[in-house]
């Protein structure tokens, strides 16, 4: 009676263990989680500091001339700030395609009903969502965005860090 009493202690005491250890692993630092685009998604985001995401999909015109602005900023804002794409409104093999006109480096996912719901939806591509440190969406901007009007954003939410 003993051991059994013991046995059910231990197998308790293993299950908590187990789910604290849990809660306490590292984490994807992006704000949302969502199935990759690329076989090779290795630039893993930096916990703890803002993240920029661009919602493209196929053959849009706009989103290229954004993913240009935000490939600048990928390239000069590393550790101070995330960068990342989702795709939408397209299949896996359409949206892949598109991803040429990007920086390759970029992590990209596709997005899915549950994520849409999260930003309440969006109207048109590009749109750009802001994420605080927190994971927080601060704002989500429909449309093209210019190059000193996003260079302002990226400085305000980077606190200095990311200048392009």
């Amino acid at each position: 009676m003993y051991s059994t009493y013991l046995n059910s202690l231990i197998k308790l005491v293993v299950l908590i263990l187990i789910s604290t250890l849990a809660l306490c692993a590292p984490t994807h630092a992006t704000p949302f989680s969502l199935k990759t685009l690329k076989s090779d998604n290795s630039m893993e985001h930096v916990n703890g500091v803002a993240t920029v995401t661009m919602i493209f999909q196929p053959d849009c015109s706009w989103c290229k001339k954004q993913g240009k602005i935000l490939e600048v900023a990928f390239e000069n804002c590393k550790g101070s700030l995330n960068i990342s794409l989702v795709g939408a409104k397209g299949s896996n093999r359409q949206l892949r395609k598109a991803l040429k006109y990007y920086h390759k480096s970029i992590p990209a996912y596709k997005a899915d009903t549950k994520f849409l719901r999260t930003i309440s939806g969006y109207q048109a591509s590009p749109t750009t969502l802001i994420y605080d440190a927190n994971g927080q969406l601060i704002t989500k901007k429909r449309g093209f965005i210019s190059h000193e009007k996003l260079a302002q954003a990226l400085r305000i939410i980077s606190n200095g860090g990311c200048l392009i």
